[in-house]
């Protein structure tokens, strides 16, 4: 290949990568809820009110939270943006896309650049990266953390001089899986300690000298639970081995082979949502398997080794499968946020293993058919993303609702501002409240009041809200709806 066509094709494949996301950008179409209020503003306080948290969003067992880097890294978008909602996403945006810069990268350097551009291309056009990298939240954040921690992977197992920094890199970023998604740092740091016991690589570079760097790296990614722990008196510990020791289940337990075929499913749900069309995702598996025929047949006449990296990523990607079927409540989804990198590194070692010099012009044939495949898919999705408007929802809903009211009112006087949402607590407006410096009352100010009245499935609840706050006096109402959200003006009329 020539030397100008990589940084050429490389940079078609960014531009299909910000393609695909910057129209929902530009709209505000993004997901705008319950959570992302609540972390926007959690991470305006630490600014603001020099709040400092040891503890970040909550889990779902009681007691039990994600780690607070999220909070802190919610700082920066707050500082660059000036506190502008869309500013996370654009923020989350970018690490997303560094991602996939540093994954081509670090693919040209170690397998070549057919392998860099079928994988760039994957991680382009897949519905799952295109949805975190548009989507704020703290599991959004796995991503960056579990690529670093699979690429040092490869690094431990490849390289005889192992750095400081290396060591460092990968103890912190196994600690910050379990710190973005406390449910996924359950599960793969006991599966890395049994690694490092069982991989030869791995147990003499971290049972040497240098492997306290990599102890020093988890230290500094649980420091501020560990801080949070000292001042509760180990608080979130004692749950967690209640939790481990005496789980409470909230579903009865079903059998073991019942819950092996459940979650058989979720990891096919996990490999399936990486292809835009389900067809494609068998394409690609059978070319995998092809791939692994291959490459078996070739070991074993050739009497070559299997490279350990391969055994690795496939030990991590089985060995959370077999946890996954120990535990025996239903299991979310998002408790292996982002085993979507395991399972292409996979497959990556898995080429890695097969390009080998015999035989090569017919690997190349497999290998740029891939690379055809996801030419054709991408062609596919630019066309549909030029063509389908983007909806009206999500995060600009909310901004219209603040909007509407800002131009419908003097905010150097005093007023009033009811919410009613099925979530109770409104940390969508509060935080847009925060970013407009409104400083709406809940008291009726001189017989007037603006309600936002969300839509619920449960009817009787909010009509009994309504009930309740709905002036008793005779009184005029204006409503506007937005989207179906109803904004109402109240004014009591005099007796």
């Amino acid at each position: 290949m020539k030397k100008w066509m990589y940084p050429v094709v490389f940079c078609v494949i960014c531009a299909l990568y910000i393609s695909y996301r910057i129209p929902s950008l530009l709209a505000h179409y993004v997901a705008y809820t319950y959570d992302q209020g609540r972390d926007f503003l959690a991470g305006a306080n630490i600014i603001l009110l020099h709040k400092i948290p040891f503890i970040g969003p909550t889990t779902g067992i009681n007691g039990l939270f994600h780690g607070s880097w999220w909070y802190y890294l919610l700082t920066i978008p707050y500082l660059l943006f000036k506190g502008a909602p869309i500013g996370y996403y654009w923020f989350n945006f970018l690490i997303q896309f560094s991602l996939l810069i540093v994954l081509m990268i670090f693919l040209k350097k170690e397998y070549g650049v057919v392998v860099s551009f079928i994988f760039g291309l994957l991680v382009t056009v897949a519905p799952y990266f295109i949805f975190l990298s548009l989507f704020v939240g703290n599991n959004s954040m796995v991503l960056p953390s579990l690529l670093i921690f699979l690429i040092c992977n490869f690094y431990l197992f490849k390289n005889k001089n192992i750095s400081i920094p290396l060591l460092f890199f990968t103890g912190l970023s196994l600690a910050l899986v379990g710190e973005f998604e406390l449910s996924f740092g359950i599960f793969l740091i006991p599966l890395y300690i049994l690694a490092i016991l069982l991989f030869t690589t791995l147990r003499k570079t971290i049972f040497q000298k240098k492997g306290l760097f990599f102890l020093m790296g988890i230290l500094v990614g649980f420091a501020p639970r560990i801080l949070f722990e000292l001042k509760n008196s180990f608080m979130q510990t004692r749950v967690l081995l209640s939790f481990l020791l005496h789980p409470k289940l909230y579903n009865n337990p079903a059998p073991y082979l019942n819950r092996v075929s459940e979650r058989w499913i979720l990891f096919q749900g996990y490999f399936f949502e990486m292809f835009s069309e389900k067809y494609f995702g068998y394409i690609f598996l059978l070319s995998m398997i092809v791939i692994a025929v291959i490459t078996i047949v070739s070991v074993i006449k050739n009497k070559t080794k299997i490279q350990p990296i391969l055994f690795f990523y496939l030990y991590l990607l089985g060995g959370l499968f077999l946890l996954a079927t120990l535990y025996k409540d239903f299991f979310w989804k998002n408790y292996y946020e982002g085993i979507h990198y395991i399972f292409l590194f996979v497959f990556i070692a898995l080429i890695g293993q097969f390009i080998h010099k015999k035989y090569l012009s017919a690997k190349r044939v497999v290998l740029l058919s891939l690379l055809f495949g996801f030419w054709i898919m991408n062609i596919m999705n630019v066309r549909g993303t030029f063509t389908n408007r983007v909806p009206f929802d999500g995060l600009q809903v909310q901004e219209s609702i603040v909007n509407h009211i800002l131009n419908n009112l003097d905010q150097s006087k005093e007023y009033c501002l009811r919410i009613y949402t099925p979530s109770v607590i409104p940390y969508t407006y509060n935080y847009l409240f925060l970013v407009n410096k409104m400083k709406p009352s809940s008291e009726w100010v001189n017989g007037t009041c603006w309600f936002i009245v969300e839509a619920d499935n449960f009817k009787e609840r909010r009509d009994a809200w309504l009930k309740v706050h709905e002036p008793k006096d005779k009184n005029e109402v204006m409503i506007t709806k937005i989207k179906d959200v109803e904004v109402r003006y109240y004014k009591v009329l005099p007796k």
